[in-house]
């Protein structure tokens, strides 16, 4: 026979079986905006019938329901992509950080930029070309000089600065890993001992142990796996920073680089020593960026150090080979006085950090004739004269006095000789302002030298010597430009060997090619970044998304789940009292017939 009472109990069960659901709404509606918070669900399940015997054999009577077991609603795989997502998201943004700040140091779409300073520099040797005389002229070639080693300098300084800032992250980024790490351990201990009897499930303490592993997750590369008593097991790299009862503190360690001697600061295990090379994540990207001599900053430090190589060797050759107003030749543009920069021998101990450091404008430049070391012209002669028959007598201009009357245009004058039996008889000459198209008349020198011709206000006397292989139809060319003393062609040659001749330290460029197709790979380097970034957190938005719609809060099915254990609730109170009124008439009514 059934117990009298025994139904109290099914509803007791039942009430409480609503009252947990009624909990579990309320904490799921109170965490809805809570990071990394999960859904939780009450899992009822009916209780063990209660065997009834009858006439006609035994009957199994519901006894209730029970809480079987409140768990979160979680999809480790989910997790898993997040965490790999969110890894690759991070390497991406320290990634375009850096870009975004090495580009701010050569700064190439303002007034001071490298490529700017270049360019001023090629025309202030444009200018002296056709002022070679011009100490106003002179003194802005020198100048801009100046500016440009300072430029390329600043741009190293500011680059090494950068690495100093990496290193200072990697540092901080290693304190907090090992506080995550330490805290990651920590709960798997909790959980372990929360779900030791099965029955359990820690579901609060996951949810901050799986937040942890998203931070984590942003700094460096993890794998993640579970064992059977529900701890995480986390590697990364070749590494496992937490094991099932432990995790491995991780510090710096710190080494020179070879080429710039700055600092270098690298992860390694704390215990071993061991260097860790980690492979994603936003410490990864970092160490890439700093060393990665293809694509990262030591990259743009070495272009830096190949053009002031350049400077100090190739194009100081040319200048060395010039001359000066005052005749003096062999003299460095940049460098110190008594290098030779091109002289491997003296250059071997050089390191690439060496050829930044060397480059500034030579300081014999800068004493009180220094401004005549400036070798503008190709020749000892004030003015360089070339002519068209090289076996013909040397030509040279021996005088050339007056005022220049061509404002700052060159005038390009074109000689021609008539020659008789290797004697020079008649001369003509034609300039540039009519292109060669009129000839003066002749002039009967009889061979007697030097022949004067004025041209532009300038009175040059030309010798040409005398010569067997003198033939009629010769012709000898020279400049006359402001300053009238002195020939531009010298620094024509080295505005050329700026500009256009190519360099095989250059990699078969121009420094103005070279230095544009570095900025060219830079901005391209840059544009994939962002490019790759974006593309990047679209996929991490949807793993997100998609997390959330597993394990996040709809307060809509809260609502509905509120309203469905309330009326559950509701119900069984309801049976209560009707049982309650059963027993009273039972209890209080039974057995008073004939008192």
């Amino acid at each position: 026979m059934n117990s009298t009472f025994g139904g109290l109990n099914t509803v007791i069960r039942g009430l409480a079986a609503q009252q947990a659901g009624l909990d579990t709404v309320g904490h799921n509606v109170s965490n809805a905006n809570t990071t990394g918070y999960s859904r939780q669900t009450v899992n009822l399940v009916t209780t063990t019938p209660d065997t009834l015997y009858s006439n006609n054999g035994t009957m199994q009577k519901g006894s209730g329901v029970n809480v079987q077991s409140i768990t979160r609603i979680r999809d480790f795989l989910i997790d898993k992509q997040m965490w790999e997502g969110i890894s690759t998201l991070n390497a991406g943004k320290s990634k375009q950080d850096s870009l975004s700040k090495v580009e701010t140091v050569l700064n190439d779409t303002s007034d001071t930029g490298v490529q700017s300073v270049l360019n001023d520099f090629w025309d202030s040797w444009q200018t002296l070309a056709t002022s070679a005389s011009d100490d106003g002229t002179r003194m802005a070639v020198r100048e801009q000089g100046v500016t440009l080693a300072n430029a390329i300098q600043t741009a190293a300084d500011q680059l090494t600065d950068m690495v100093s800032d990496i290193n200072e992250t990697i540092t901080t980024k290693v304190k907090s890993i090992n506080q995550l790490t330490s805290e990651i351990s920590s709960l798997n201990k909790q959980i372990f001992a929360v779900e030791a009897g099965g029955t359990d499930n820690a579901n609060d303490l996951r949810d901050r142990r799986d937040a942890l592993v998203d931070d984590l997750s942003g700094m460096v590369d993890v794998r993640v796996t579970e064992d059977s008593s529900g701890r995480y097991i986390i590697q990364s790299a070749s590494t496992t920073l937490v094991s099932a009862t432990d995790y491995t503190e991780l510090k710096t360690v710190s080494s020179k680089d070879a080429d710039y001697g700055y600092n270098l600061v690298n992860v390694a295990d704390a215990q071993t020593g061991q260097v860790i090379k980690f492979t994603n994540g936003e410490l990864s990207s970092m160490i890439d960026m700093r060393d990665n001599a293809s694509t990262g900053i030591k990259s743009y430090l070495n272009n830096l150090s190949t053009m002031s190589q350049f400077l100090l060797t190739e194009f100081n050759e040319v200048h060395k080979a010039g001359y000066g107003t005052d005749n003096s030749t062999g003299n460095n543009f940049f460098g110190d006085a008594s290098t030779d920069y091109s002289d491997a021998t003296a250059t071997a101990s050089y390191t690439k950090a060496d050829w930044i450091d060397r480059l500034a404008v030579n300081q014999a430049l800068f004493t009180t004739d220094g401004l005549a070391k400036i070798a503008a012209k190709t020749s000892a002669n004030a003015i360089a004269v070339t002519q068209s028959n090289t076996s013909g007598g040397a030509a040279s201009i021996t005088s050339a006095t007056g005022n220049y009357t061509n404002g700052d245009t060159a005038t390009s004058v074109k000689v021609n000789l008539t020659v008789a039996a290797g004697v020079v008889t008649k001369i003509s000459y034609s300039t540039s302002t009519d292109g060669g198209k009129t000839w003066g008349t002749a002039t009967d020198i009889a061979g007697a030298g030097p022949y004067t011709m004025t041209i532009n206000g300038i009175t040059v006397d030309l010798d040409v010597a005398a010569s067997a292989s003198n033939q009629t139809g010769d012709q000898y060319n020279f400049t006359l430009s402001k300053g009238n003393v002195a020939s531009g062609d010298n620094a024509v040659n080295l505005s050329k060997r700026l500009k256009n001749d190519t360099s095989a330290l250059l990699g078969n460029k121009s420094l103005d090619g070279y230095y544009s197709t570095v900025v060219t790979a830079l901005g391209v380097q840059s544009q994939n970044a962002q490019r790759l970034t974006a593309n990047q957190q679209t996929l991490v938005n949807q793993t997100t998304n998609w997390r959330a719609s597993v394990s996040g809060v709809s307060t809509d099915e809260e609502l509905t789940n509120m309203i469905r254990f309330q009326k559950g609730y509701s119900s069984a109170a309801r049976v209560l009292t009707a049982m309650d009124e059963m027993l009273d008439k039972l209890i209080n009514g039974t057995g008073t017939v004939g008192r």
